[in-house]
Formats: C-alpha cells, sequence, structure tokens
C-alpha cells in the first residue's frame, strides 16, 4: 500500500457540468415561453357584421353590413370566400381589400358592397362565371378575420340569388 497511487474520481465535476447544462436549458426554455407572451395580440373588436348577397343583373353584389359594435379599419380585415360547388376561393385583405370595397372603415350602420355584377366576380374569382352561379343558387362560404388580434369576427353561408 506504501507504493499504491491515489486517483482522485472525475465523476462529481462530470455531474456538475451536466447539472449546470439542463439548468441552462431550462432556462433558456422557460426565457422563450415568457418572452412570447409580452408580444400578445391585439385584443379582437366586439363587432355584429352580417354578410349577403343582393341586387339584380348588372347591380348583384355581396353587401358587407356593420349592425353594431366598434370600429373597424378595413385593412385590418382579411375576408375569404369559397363557392360550393366549384374550385373557386378568394381571399381579400389590406389595401387590396380597401380598394375592393371602396372604404377604409366601417362604422356601426355602414355597410360596403363588392360594386355590381363584374366586380362580385372579380371578388369570387369566378373568371366571368358568376351569373351561371347566380342561376344555380350557389352557396358560397364567407369569414371575415380581424388580423391584428387573429379573431373571426363573422362566418356564413350565403346563396347567389338575385334579389
Amino acid at each position: 500500500m506504501l507504493g499504491a497511487e491515489r486517483e482522485t474520481a472525475v465523476s462529481p465535476v462530470i455531474g456538475v457540468m451536466l447539472l449546470l447544462a439542463i439548468v441552462i436549458v431550462l432556462a433558456a426554455l422557460v426565457a422563450s415561453f415568457a418572452g412570447g407572451a409580452v408580444g400578445a395580440k391585439e385584443r379582437a373588436p366586439s363587432v355584429d357584421l352580417a354578410v349577403y348577397a343582393a341586387g339584380n343583373g348588372d347591380g348583384f353584389c355581396i353587401v358587407f353590413e356593420h349592425r353594431g359594435g366598434e370600429q373597424l379599419a378595413v385593412r385590418d380585415l382579411k375576408v375569404t370566400t369559397w363557392v360550393h360547388g366549384s374550385r373557386c376561393s378568394a381571399s381579400h385583405e389590406g389595401k387590396d381589400l380597401e380598394e375592393l370595397l371602396g372604404a377604409d372603415t366601417l362604422r356601426a350602420g355602414d355597410s360596403l358592397d363588392t360594386g355590381g355584377l363584374k366586380a362580385t366576380d372579380a371578388f369570387l374569382d369566378l373568371e366571368g362565371k358568376v351569373s351561371d352561379r347566380i342561376k344555380e343558387s350557389a352557396v358560397v362560404e364567407v369569414t371575415v378575420y380581424h388580423l391584428p388580434s387573429g379573431a373571426l369576427l363573422h362566418k356564413s353561408s350565403i346563396l347567389l340569388k338575385e334579389r
């Protein structure tokens, strides 16, 4: 035993290093989740919207009516449509939607429309077939989203039918 060398164990040092690495990884995960909570989305506006088809002939359009609640900036909205029985779906938002509807705000009591038969055809992306879809009384799914909050403001099915 006099000539035996004494060995010191390395395992406590490795254990401490592994524990330290685990703590750092967990701290980074907690910080990333907490950091995401700081950039919370905007509160969704409280509104009552109605969407329906109106008019006949060249005056046929889709109407977006604000029946009550907070004022909406049209650029903050996204409108998606899907026509049953076809492969036609369309999505409009921001400046594009402002130009299509011809306004930048929507207040209680206001209504905006697609502006006639040709404009409605373009709005629904039907490539000149809107008259055929009206004759069939096709169903159109319409959704309206508020982009800053990510909230769904309106969802409905409307008939493309002259009134």
